[in-house]
């Protein structure tokens, strides 16, 4: 015979288990597996080693993507080609290199400066953009399951990103050229021409935010830059001193040197947002800005912080937001000024959020092997998934819910890769 001051205590742990079952039972118990396609194989050869995997990065091109990917080792016709004036003008016919099986050199299309020889500053210049030269950037497309490299440079690949019509844009630095490299392709990067050099010149670790046919707008240090024919001309749309001077109440008051990360939604406005990913504040500071003018119109301090912020389905921003006091974790879409809730989960803990043009996924629970979600309807729908346990570099693919993984050499000198994919 059970006490009765205890059935209470009882009951209440009956359905404390009951709900905790449930949970179980939906979100865990019953995740969906992924489907782990043949792996294939990328001749090393296609490749000079040694490349610096953790370098890799990939954009949405279509039904393809993008990656580029760095190497620290030497090739001789990448060389030849940059000193080659015979290269250049070959290259140079009619302005256009296209990419393929002959991996072209991009470094053609760029006519470097007559050398000053007495101008001492210009030397120097010259001999630490060198170090530049011991550098490889090649571009490799995935397409209908297949990768291949189809274009290199001497120097390094900073940025790349295409928007859904096919415009795409490659960031570079160059051993001959001060500052930045801009190329441009109309056609998901099947060709690309020069647009501007030397360019952007305090955009030290470049980041395209946002593609929009001629305009484009790159992060760089404590600025953000706008293109609006095609790449050629640049100007500083807003940078951070801007910000804080019309309000710095909204910049977290620690004594950490607070920057910005720059997002673009599809309302054609930037979100300036303090914190990052490894900030210490718990609170964000949000700036709102007209996109084409870099008009402030709104600044406002948030009790609470952003996890994690990505453009997803439509080209629309989501972002995983965090409240301090109580701790609770939306999934929110915004847009202009409104934050949309796509994905509440209380105190169950959210994390890293991926997105493309077709899906959504999110990191779910205390990173303990349980689950992850997936939407493909950007977030009216979720599907429990398993963690991928998975070896090497994983990228998500351009629409659907697939992503590319990139092993390690084989005995054979080869990278193994697969695509890994969701089930219907």
């Amino acid at each position: 015979m059970v006490p009765v001051w205890i059935r209470p205590w009882l009951l209440g742990a009956c359905l404390c288990y009951s709900i905790f079952a449930i949970y179980w039972y939906l979100f865990v118990g019953y995740a969906d597996g992924w489907d782990w396609q043949p792996q294939q194989r990328l001749a090393a050869d296609q490749l000079v080693e040694p490349v610096d995997w953790d370098s890799l990065e990939a954009t949405p091109a279509g039904q393809d993507l993008l990656l580029s990917v760095v190497s620290k080792g030497r090739d001789s016709e990448v060389e030849a080609c940059r000193d080659d004036g015979a290269c250049r003008r070959q290259c140079q016919a009619d302005n256009t290199v296209e990419t393929g099986p002959a991996h072209p050199v991009l470094n053609c299309l760029v006519s470097p400066p007559p050398a000053e020889e007495n101008d001492s500053q210009a030397r120097v210049r010259a001999l630490m953009r060198e170090d530049r030269a011991q550098r490889l950037g090649y571009v490799l497309r995935a397409h209908d399951g297949q990768l291949a490299a189809v274009a290199r440079l001497q120097g390094e690949i900073k940025a790349m990103r295409c928007d859904s019509r096919g415009q795409c844009y490659l960031l570079a630095e160059l051993p001959d050229i001060e500052d930045n490299v801009v190329f441009v392709s109309g056609d998901f990067g099947h060709h690309w021409h020069l647009a501007a050099q030397s360019v952007l010149d305090r955009a030290y670790v470049p980041k395209i935010i946002g593609v929009d046919g001629q305009r484009v707008w790159v992060a760089g240090y404590q600025q953000l830059y706008v293109s609006k024919d095609g790449g050629q001309h640049w100007r500083v749309l807003v940078d951070d001193q801007t910000l804080i001077a019309h309000d710095a109440s909204v910049i977290a008051s620690s004594g950490d040197r607070d920057l910005f990360d720059w997002y673009l939604d599809d309302a054609n406005q930037i979100h300036a947002v303090t914190g990052g990913t490894y900030g210490r504040d718990e609170d964000t500071g949000v700036f709102r800005l007209n996109a084409d003018t870099g008009e402030i119109l709104s600044a406002k301090r948030y009790g609470g912080r952003f996890v994690s912020l990505t453009n997803g389905p439509g080209g629309g921003l989501f972002g995983v937001y965090r409240t301090r006091s109580p701790q609770r974790y939306t999934l929110y879409r915004l847009h202009g000024e409104q934050w949309r809730p796509v994905l509440q989960t209380g105190s169950g803990r959210l994390g890293r959020l991926w997105g493309n043009a077709g899906t959504l996924i999110v990191e779910k629970g205390r990173g303990d092997g349980s689950h992850l979600l997936l939407s493909r309807d950007a977030g009216q729908h979720w599907r429990p998934m398993d963690e991928i346990d998975a070896l090497g570099h994983l990228r998500l693919g351009p629409i659907e819910p697939a992503w590319l993984q990139i092993g390690y050499r084989d005995r054979e000198q080869r990278y193994g890769y697969r695509w890994i994919r969701a089930g219907d």
